[in-house]
Order: structure tokens, then sequence, then C-alpha cells
């Protein structure tokens, strides 16, 4: 029996979501890399419909200081009402990183000679231990590297393309 996958998707909206990609990331900042791992997860925190790279701690080169626990998500009338997809307010693109919808610790980021406050998510779940969801537009280049060589243009944690 086929399933309309609008409502595959939208019966999780409420859940905190991963999957491990095969892909090796890299981030860069100030002209170093900071981020290079080949043990990456794309999580979607609950309401979330894009996800963010989480990568294991130790594949970051720089501090991660903690910035404070986050107890409580964003008020139900944050997001965009999607109707007919879901009961939930959805968390787009439009809602900044920072704000978070399920528990853990945020991280600032002090890395080639720079603070980024705010950069990483330590979510607190146990499947997720050890690793650190990263801010995409914290970082200056996000590249996939594919055959040992990076790719030419930076890649969201969304888009696919060569090697996907």
């Amino acid at each position: 029996m086929s399933s309309q996958v609008r409502k595959l998707m939208a019966s999780g909206f409420g859940q905190l979501r991963h999957e491990p990609t095969a892909k090796r990331i890299q981030a860069v900042l100030g002209g170093d890399t900071i981020v290079d791992s080949t043990r990456a997860v794309l999580v979607w925190e609950p309401r979330r419909i894009v996800p963010s790279y989480a990568v294991p701690v130790g594949d970051v080169r720089g501090g991660l200081v903690s910035a404070g626990a986050v107890s409580a998500g964003p008020g139900d009338d944050v997001g965009v009402a999607l109707a007919d997809v879901t009961a939930l307010r959805v968390l787009d693109p439009r809602v900044p990183f920072t704000v978070h919808s399920t528990a853990g610790e945020a991280v600032d980021l002090r890395a080639a000679g720079q603070v980024r406050p705010g950069a990483g998510f330590r979510p607190a779940d146990q499947d997720l231990a050890g690793l650190v969801i990263l801010d995409f537009g914290a970082f200056d280049a996000w590249y996939v590297v594919l055959d040992g060589a990076r790719r030419a243009r930076p890649v969201t944690p969304w888009s696919d393309g060569p090697g996907a």
C-alpha cells in the first residue's frame, strides 16, 4: 500500500529526527578548516523542516564553550502555519538557528581567532550523545568532499547534487 509522502513527513514534525549521511563534510572559518567529518548526521529539531549537520565533537577543531542550557522551545505562535500538512507551526529557515525546539546545551565556537556565539547545540538526546549540531551560517563556507577533492561550490545540508 502506498503512503503519501506529505503525511509521512508531517507525522514526525513534533519529534527530534536524525539520519546519518555518507558525505564527508567540511566547514571553513577564517580560512581554516574547522570541521572535517565522515560521520555527519542530518538532524531536524522538532517542528523544523530543514535539517542541520551534526558532527562528533572530536571532528570540530576549536573550542566549544557552553552558552547555557536550553529547556523550553519556541512558543506555539512561532513559525509558519501549514494547515494542510500539520497542526503544528513549522520552523522554516527564517527562524534562526539559535531558536531550539528540544532540550540541550547551546555552545559558542572559538576557532580561527574568532568567537561565534550560539554556533552549536548539543541536544539532550541519548541517540545524539557526543554530537554537536552546527549553525550553517556561523561558518564562511561548507563543502562536500568527493573523490578527495572539495566540491567547487559550498553546499547546504539540504542540497543534492553530484555524490549527494
